[in-house]
């Protein structure tokens, strides 16, 4: 068993929750949490992990971007696609989510300052309405262009 590490003299570091911002991934998408992580990592002095965790921010919105647009084209089943996303979301969790999340419990237990949650509550909500908007526009025009098949 480890021992915890003490917080280092210096002045904590602001960041986000690394445990909510991975638990906010389940319904967000690991793009959500890659991100803060990233930042947080980058606040931390952690190079490498913020390069890290922006590579799968990346993919986790490549993803997404494709999985949109093969909405629209039935050729691909939706069953690979849910598997695609959960095994993107557990990929970033065990390589680099659960990672940042024991080094700040055991680097800065709770003395930590805390970033506020509503600006990027608020952009990750906005962008689920407006993939969904996008989603039921584009399933009314083909509904118009193509009728019940």
């Amino acid at each position: 068993m480890t021992t915890p590490t003490p917080p280092p003299t210096s002045q904590p570091p602001a960041l986000w929750n690394p445990n909510a911002a991975a638990c906010w991934s389940l319904l967000f998408s690991p793009a959500f949490g890659a991100y803060l992580h990233a930042r947080n990592a980058e606040v931390l002095g952690r190079v490498d992990e913020a390069k890290s965790n922006k590579v799968w921010f990346y993919v986790s919105v490549t993803y997404l971007v494709f999985a949109f647009v093969t909405t629209f084209i039935p050729v691909i089943p939706n069953g690979l696609f849910s598997l695609a996303a959960i095994g993107i979301l557990l990929g970033w969790y065990f390589s680099l989510g659960k990672k940042q999340i024991k080094y700040v419990k055991e680097t800065w237990q709770d003395s930590y300052e805390r970033k506020r949650w509503k600006k990027p509550l608020l952009i990750a909500f906005g962008c689920s309405i407006g993939m969904f908007v996008a989603l039921f526009v584009v399933a009314v025009i083909q509904e118009y262009l193509f009728g019940s098949q």
